[in-house]
């Protein structure tokens, strides 16, 4: 399926394996690998190497839904390995109620 990312449309498959991440202060970047797990109507969901459920909108990758939109997660269709200063951390949401992070 044609997906659009960084200014052009890629092809991405189910069980392609992408990065999840967030930026933290300064130049920092976590995140861990990830798989494209399946395609709904609306969404792509992919599914971290912790557990963690990732979701898109299904015609653009960068429009990052949900929970990990407000903790600032997103998603690059490139591997883990191909990232060069990226430290290794599980995709993690927090959760007000008990002030704490969760793995979800």
């Amino acid at each position: 399926m044609k997906v659009w990312y960084d200014g052009g449309h890629i092809d991405m498959e189910i069980g392609q394996e992408v990065t999840v991440f967030r930026c933290g202060s300064g130049l920092s970047c976590f995140g861990e690998p990830g798989k494209l797990a399946r395609v709904t109507a609306q969404h792509l969901v992919f599914i971290t190497e912790s557990g963690a459920t990732v979701k898109t909108a299904k015609d653009n990758i960068h429009c990052v839904i949900g929970r990990a939109k407000k903790d600032g997660y997103g998603v690059s269709p490139k591997t883990f390995e191909a990232f060069t200063h990226i430290n290794r951390e599980a995709v993690r949401f927090w959760d007000e109620k008990t002030c704490t992070f969760v793995k979800r």
